[in-house]
């Protein structure tokens, strides 16, 4: 992790491509995220003087970045869900993918 501040972590962490991520780097990249959601609630929650603009503006990136928290996870189940598949597949000797008509999810 960066030693930017957490509001301009919060801004560009939803800005990162998840698509061309593989596992290890989806789960580093969730690692940051709660980082940075963590250090934006200590500075919402901290007693030191800010405006109001400032705090309204960290508690919006705060959403922003559980939202996007929300959409890594799925992500992450969804490989981690693929990966145990394919091994099953593998390990239970089957060469073929099922005669079935339709794919999943149709």
């Amino acid at each position: 992790m960066t030693t930017t501040s957490p509001m301009l972590q919060a801004i560009d962490l939803p800005r990162v491509n998840l698509d061309v991520m593989s596992l290890d780097e989806m789960e580093a990249h969730a690692k940051c995220v709660l980082d940075t959601i963590g250090a934006l609630n200590e500075y919402i929650n901290s007693p030191a003087r800010k405006s109001g603009n400032s705090k309204l503006n960290a508690i919006r990136q705060a959403l922003k970045l559980r939202t996007h928290m929300a959409h890594v996870r799925d992500l992450i189940n969804a490989h981690t869900a693929a990966l145990a598949l394919v091994g099953a597949t593998h390990s239970g000797g089957c060469t073929s993918p099922p005669q079935s008509g339709k794919p999943f999810g149709l």
